[in-house]
């Protein structure tokens, strides 16, 4: 009866994570890959296997500087799989991994079996973790393999730590904050197990693959400008329920107090959770992303949560009842709602056409200005050159793009506008209706729509309902 019983909550376990992971996919309206990660990955490791290490298109041309790990897992995968499996189906066996590993790693701190258990059904329903294994994208590999290199280096096997030692050494070519977070999990580890000295064996791996990663481009480049337009954090973007990309679920964070009050009765019997949860949220201020790694722990503060709730003595039992229902519609609806608006991400069909048509007209020498969120899609896309895109690490003079593209946005003098066309050989601009909507302009004359519509030199050559292309006469 017991190997029934457990046989039956993985079943149940894969059938949940198939249903919430292929949903985003299966609903999706536009016939594209969701992202822009999936099109850049795949131009970036069809430059590597071409050995070209200068790339032409992004910011009209810049050194190859990008991190190597995930285009390079993209291309061991595209020399036996087609890219549509690379893209929709290996992530399922990545997520399928990161699970297993999460549940070893509870099982690791005797994690009761329940709390394991439901841990694992809120992990797989929480929007950052649908986000991760709905496609291939950045976190598709890093995820699993930081789960393994924590699980690998607090196991009581010296084989596996040292397995675990060429893991740190890997990390850093997935991107540097990657290892900056392991070091700090792994010193909380070794503080608590008073075991300093491992920390100290992995902080010099670590800093070795560091030098070997990014000191070349240092010495050829300096160091990478930052980027003085993104300085500032967008709380409602680590909520999922208020529009953020991978955000936290508020049901999630609701119970995790809850299961936050349940471990402090203890008090700083759990303080290794408390340190974490502090250096999660004063890394967040630096690296908005590792939401999607706090989404891990607040998973488990969640269950715990959720049955502290239902073991907790009600005065009322339709009350206890009604909160629990409540509870679990929402973190319901959570899910479907970041499901939904995960299939309707960019690019669209209307998007993909335009890019399409693009990539037809004229050549991949040539440049197309828009808002730089559509920058990756326009050169793996169209194979065209933009003026700018979201890769800020070691892009070539990025705050002078940024500027000039600003103004470029909102001048409704001609030649202003001429002066930053010619200045990077615009060729194109694309407009797209979230841009005319609110996410550049607020009005449909506004700065260089004026322009557009106003001055014979733009002549409109592409249409559809959410995208319009205009060439530069010259």
């Amino acid at each position: 009866m017991m190997f029934i019983r457990s046989y039956a909550r993985v079943a149940f376990l894969l059938i949940i994570m198939l249903l919430v992971l292929l949903s985003p996919n299966l609903i999706r309206s536009a016939q594209t890959y969701i992202g822009e990660d999936p099109y850049f990955y795949s131009r970036l490791s069809n430059m590597i296997s071409k050995n070209l290490y200068y790339d032409e298109l992004s910011y009209s041309g810049r050194q190859f500087t990008y991190t190597l790990g995930q285009p390079l897992i993209f291309l061991f995968f595209s020399k036996f799989l087609p890219e549509s499996f690379i893209i929709k189906i290996i992530p399922l066996f990545f997520a399928l991994i990161s699970l297993i590993l999460f549940y070893l790693i509870l099982k690791e701190f005797y994690v009761e079996p329940n709390v394991n258990y439901l841990s694992l059904i809120m992990l797989i329903m929480s929007p950052p973790f649908i986000y991760i294994f709905s496609f291939y994208n950045k976190f598709t590999v890093i995820t699993p393999l930081l789960l393994l290199t924590f699980y690998l280096f607090i196991k009581k096997n010296h084989t596996l730590n040292i397995i675990s030692y060429i893991l740190f050494f890997i990390i850093p070519y997935f991107g540097y904050q990657y290892s900056i977070l392991a070091l700090l999990l792994t010193l909380i580890y070794c503080i608590k197990e008073k075991d300093t000295k491992r920390f100290y064996i992995i902080l010099l791996i670590t800093i070795l693959s560091l030098i070997l990663a990014y000191l070349p481009n240092i010495i050829r480049n300096g160091f990478s400008e930052s980027a003085k337009f993104d300085k500032t954090l967008k709380y409602t973007s680590l909520f999922s329920d208020l529009g953020g990309d991978f955000g936290i679920s508020i049901f999630i964070i609701f119970l995790s107090f809850f299961g936050l009050n349940y471990l402090w009765k203890s008090k700083y019997k759990y303080w290794q959770i408390y340190a974490i949860l502090i250096l999660f949220i004063i890394a967040i201020f630096y690296f908005p992303t590792f939401i999607i790694y706090l989404n891990f722990i607040l998973a488990f503060l969640s269950a715990l949560g959720l049955i502290y709730l239902l073991r907790f003595k009600w005065e009322s039992d339709v009350i206890r009842k009604l909160t629990m229902w409540l509870l679990i519609i929402g973190l319901v609806f959570s899910t479907i709602t970041f499901i939904s608006e995960t299939s309707a991400q960019q690019p669209s069909q209307n998007l993909y056409d335009a890019l399409i048509f693009l990539k037809g007209y004229g050549d991949s020498k040539e440049v197309v200005f828009s808002h730089y969120p559509y920058g990756n899609l326009i050169s793996s896309i169209a194979n065209k050159k933009n003026v700018m895109d979201d890769n800020f690490l070691y892009a070539p003079k990025l705050n002078e793009h940024y500027l000039d593209s600003e103004t470029l946005f909102y001048t409704r003098n001609f030649n202003i506008a001429s002066n930053i066309t010619d200045k990077y050989n615009i060729e194109y601009i694309l407009v797209t209706k979230e841009m005319k909507k609110g996410l550049i302009w607020e009005q449909e004359d506004e700065g260089l729509l004026f322009l557009l519509k106003s001055v014979n030199i733009y002549k409109r050559i592409y249409y559809n309902d959410e995208v319009e292309i205009w060439r530069i006469k010259k």
